[in-house]
């Protein structure tokens, strides 16, 4: 039975492709290597893994296998064959250069190869900068994976002002902060990123008229992928390991945590600090672990009540300035008092430049205009308020 097959066969059936992304896979696949990247390519594209029937039709020859176990069961078991082979092969080889070349040459030469294969054998990424034919591909990959995800190797926010400024996108393995104050827009920001939403003042008072409802539902979310809400509801506390555990039950490609204060450690910590500094850790190792972007919406803490004024900075962040360093890109949201304007900058971006825009925002008429030219002067303004 070949385990390449296998392995392909069990992420078509899980639906858990991420398990694979998050890893060093590409060098282990030999005979179906094509239909590894093929598989690829259709997921980048359509943000879906396809049935296997699908691999079928693209490939003639590739035969599927029955699976019953999860995917990283037959990652470690394709890991652990071709970890087997590899070495195999180079002892005989080593053995066979001792024949015509100097021991110390030929264990030297025995030790890198060997080396090379370390990275099989954990989750650490490690690339030879030299390797220009890795480089190459792995160019060429990123380049494939921006124009499958409409001209970003990561999801766009749809912000022309942020998406610019942020050429990755939200991109596997990124840990975006969204800081604002209490009750100053940043929940109505992230909500922009992963759905379209129905009056929200309608749904508050149940003045729904049902007609509208499932023909406005069928019109946004027909043939669309879930968009799961999961609440602490009942449950005493949330950790990054319950999140963990949701993301192994729906595999989302995004995942947005509504706020940081309000989750627990995995340590369980006493201390609001200690807790929220593991919590900030936690949750960017879950964006890495499983090769997804995370949102983290986060509180701020004013020192004097004239500071909300402003959006807050990266140093005001409640209870944990670790956010700071383990972020890869973070904005603060600010609604100015008595207006629709909302102000949105940049507080860090690892990856490209800063950015500052507003939103003209009706929340209950659902209108949203970014303004990027002629900002109005709503500091002044929301202090004489």
């Amino acid at each position: 039975m070949n385990t390449e097959a296998e392995l392909l066969s069990a992420v078509c059936k899980n639906k858990d492709i991420s398990t694979l992304l998050a890893d060093n896979v590409d060098d282990i696949f030999t005979s179906h290597a094509d239909i590894w990247n093929s598989l690829k390519t259709y997921y980048y594209k359509f943000k879906a893994v396809p049935e296997v029937g699908i691999l079928m039709e693209r490939h003639k020859d590739f035969e599927p296998v029955e699976t019953k176990a999860q995917t990283g069961y037959y990652l470690d078991k394709l890991k652990n064959e071709y970890l087997t082979n590899r070495l195999k092969s180079i002892i005989i080889q080593s053995g066979s250069s001792l024949k015509e070349d100097a021991a110390s040459r030929v264990l030297a030469d025995m030790q890198s190869k060997l080396a090379g294969l370390s990275k099989f054998t954990n989750n650490v990424r490690d690339i030879d900068v030299t390797d220009l034919e890795a480089a190459e591909n792995h160019f060429l990959a990123v380049k494939d994976r921006s124009v499958a995800m409409g001209g970003s190797p990561g999801i766009l926010t749809g912000f022309d002002a942020i998406d610019k400024a942020y050429p990755t996108g939200m991109a596997p393995g990124h840990l975006i902060v969204a800081i604002g104050w209490p009750g100053k827009g940043k929940t109505c920001i992230y909500t922009m990123l992963g759905s379209g939403l129905f009056r929200a003042s309608d749904l508050s008072k149940g003045d729904i008229n049902i007609d509208d409802f499932r023909s406005w539902g069928k019109k946004k979310f027909e043939n669309k992928n879930s968009f799961i809400l999961i609440s602490n509801e009942g449950t005493a506390e949330v950790t990054p390991a319950t999140v963990q555990g949701k993301i192994d039950q729906h595999k989302p490609d995004l995942v947005i945590l509504d706020y940081h204060q309000l989750f627990n450690d995995n340590k369980r910590s006493h201390s609001e600090v200690e807790r929220n500094r593991n919590i900030s850790r936690e949750f960017k190792l879950l964006a890495v672990a499983n090769n997804i972007p995370v949102i983290d919406i986060t509180a701020a803490t004013a020192d004097d009540i004239s500071d909300q004024d402003e959006p807050p900075m990266m140093s005001q962040v409640a209870w944990s300035k670790a956010i700071e360093y383990d972020a890869d890109m973070a904005m603060a949201i600010h609604r100015y008092p008595g207006t629709n304007m909302i102000e949105v900058v940049s507080r860090k971006n690892r990856h490209g430049q800063e950015f500052d825009f507003y939103l003209d925002w009706d929340i209950n008429r659902g209108i949203i205009k970014p303004i990027y030219e002629n900002l109005p002067s709503m500091k002044n303004d929301s202090q004489n308020n």
